[in-house]
């Protein structure tokens, strides 16, 4: 803060836009980014679920005749889905009746849920576990692991957006605050140099032009009021000096005219004395 003492007016009012403009749309672009980022987990985590409950639905059957095949077919049309990664299904018991894995990444199989249908984020994958259920009774589970570079790539387009808005704001802030600054730097930059004329010129006459009713305006008119007060007071000390020199003129004169008839009596005394 210190070292802001002495820069001009202008580039403190730069400063403190750029500053506050900054911080607000730091705080703006933080907020939206967060709400993006939960926002992706939440829908993530709903579409993800949305394709567990259909490959349970599907499953029933399989799991009920033991049709490991079939099961197998089923899980084999995550394949349309780039982002699951692998999946599994499971018996009543934890045994795995039949798994699915992306070709070329190889995944483990997601683990048995333990019990209720949960989800979970880790080492950058979201794990998703959902019961198959006939006539009520849960027979087995589906997990599927699916990877986050949709939300990943999602946030970066966002964060991409971002930027650009920022940056844009900024230009716009300095741009119009260039042309707005002067409203208030221009009235003191012309108080400060008619205060510098008043003391370089020691002409108490002038005055600083007055451009508006805000506070700039209330103190250029004590200013000018101050201006005029000396100015008063200068005039009066000046008229004071002339009479006090007419008046030391005037007993100079009386006194000449004085010692001048002193001088006449005395030599006429002196040419009387025999």
């Amino acid at each position: 803060m210190m070292a802001l003492r002495d820069l001009s007016i202008k580039r403190k009012l730069l400063l403190i836009t750029m500053l506050t403009s900054s911080a607000a749309l730091l705080l703006s672009c933080v907020g939206f980014i967060a709400y993006e980022w939960f926002a992706s987990r939440r829908d993530l985590v709903q579409r993800l679920t949305t394709v567990a409950d259909i490959i349970a639905g599907n499953s029933t059957a399989a799991l009920e005749f033991g049709d490991r095949k079939s099961a197998a077919e089923i899980l084999s049309t995550l394949g349309a889905n780039e982002h699951i990664l692998a999946a599994a299904v499971y018996e009543a018991n934890g045994r795995v009746f039949a798994t699915y894995r992306r070709g070329g990444r190889n995944p483990a199989v997601p683990p048995a849920p333990a019990g209720a249908d949960g989800h979970r984020f880790a080492g950058g994958r979201l794990t998703l576990s959902r019961g198959v259920v006939l006539d009520g009774e849960r027979i087995g589970s589906v997990s599927l692991e699916a990877d986050l570079e949709e939300m990943h790539a999602r946030l970066q387009r966002y964060g991409v957006i971002v930027a650009c808005v920022m940056a844009v704001s900024l230009a716009l802030t300095v741009l119009l605050s260039g042309r707005l600054r002067a409203v208030i730097s221009g009235p003191i930059a012309d108080l400060a140099e008619t205060a510098g004329r008043v003391a370089d010129e020691k002409d108490f006459s002038l005055r600083a032009a007055r451009t508006g009713r805000d506070e700039l305006g209330v103190l250029i008119d004590a200013f000018n009021d101050m201006l005029a007060q000396i100015q008063a007071r200068d005039l009066d000390l000046q008229g004071h000096q002339e009479r006090l020199e007419d008046l030391v003129a005037a007993r100079t004169a009386e006194l000449e005219g004085l010692g001048a008839i002193v001088n006449s009596s005395a030599d006429a005394i002196v040419g009387k004395t025999p």
